[in-house]
């Protein structure tokens, strides 16, 4: 019951405070990370997990200390402090209001001011971005269907699992994976290793939400082997279902061409809807457990 409330606490504030996306720079933790990189560049255990071990103890155990102080004499502040993690831990950016910003833009034909808002969505730099509308546009529906899951879906399962911990735990893991994503070093390699543990069940689970309120068949059709599922990379998986449940994985270039904005509309509804199922499926289970 409380980590429901909770959710819709934190999906509250997400839509009311804009601002809150400004207190979610992490530049602390960048620096964090950096400082232990440093500190351990000569050992033996520079390229292993040991470093990454090393990077988010720290933070997880402040955060588990916090609550469990609060816990243990002020339970509502516990509640309080339960929220604002979680409120943190989304994003860092919001997905859904960015693409909407794009979709604003391209509707409003105003190519540069386009091009910024991809940037923000595939967080890269202005002048990085492709110059042809349907390849970026292509790109912002593949972010967005990972991005429904590394920044909203997947934090909310980890904060059911093990609460605040959890949902602090999957940001800083994506945080890390964002960052040294193309590395090709051990120490990468392990957070890579890291990110895929934590987003294979959050990713399945969004696939599900993905097929239930898109096209089922298609998106089961859109995978090569059932074993897919389970073996498949999270966030190929999470593009190739989604784009599945969309029914456009068979569109033709001239036809994406033509229909670029809708396609981006879609894909941000199908999200939308994802969110909106998970939030319906956590209220049955609340529901079920006052009954029984």
């Amino acid at each position: 019951m409380t980590f429901f409330i909770s959710i819709i606490l934190s999906i509250g504030i997400e839509l009311s405070v804009k601002s809150l996306e400004n207190w979610r720079r992490f530049d602390w933790f960048s620096q964090l990370t950096d400082w232990v990189c440093h500190q351990t560049e000569s050992t033996r255990f520079r390229d292993g997990p040991v470093v990454v071990l090393a990077i988010l103890a720290p933070v997880l155990f402040a955060v588990w200390l916090v609550a469990a102080m609060l816990g243990g004499v002020w339970g509502a502040f516990e509640f309080v402090f339960g929220v604002a993690v979680l409120s943190m831990s989304l994003g860092p950016s919001d997905p859904i209001r960015q693409t909407q910003d794009y979709i604003k833009s391209l509707q409003d034909e105003d190519t540069a001011e386009a091009k910024s808002h991809a940037a923000k969505i595939l967080t890269m730099d202005v002048s990085d971005v492709d110059d042809d509308v349907a390849i970026t546009a292509q790109q912002v529906k593949e972010a967005l269907l990972i991005k429904g899951c590394s920044s909203i879906l997947g934090v909310f399962f980890w904060f059911i699992v093990l609460g605040p911990v959890g949902a602090a735990m999957f940001r800083l893991s994506c945080l890390l994976q964002g960052r040294y994503a193309g590395t090709q070093t051990g120490f990468a390699r392990a957070i890579m290793d890291f990110y895929q543990i934590l987003m294979w069940v959050p990713a399945r689970f969004t696939v599900l939400c993905y097929a239930v309120v898109g096209s089922f068949v298609d998106a089961l059709h859109s995978l090569r082997h059932l074993s897919d599922l389970w073996q498949r990379d999270s966030d190929e998986l999470l593009i190739e279902t989604g784009l599945g449940a969309l029914h456009i994985l068979d569109v033709t270039a001239e036809e994406e061409r033509q229909g670029t904005i809708s396609a981006v509309v879609e894909c941000l509804s199908l999200t939308k809807r994802a969110v909106l199922a998970c939030i319906t499926f956590l209220a049955v289970i609340v529901i079920v457990s006052w009954i029984v």
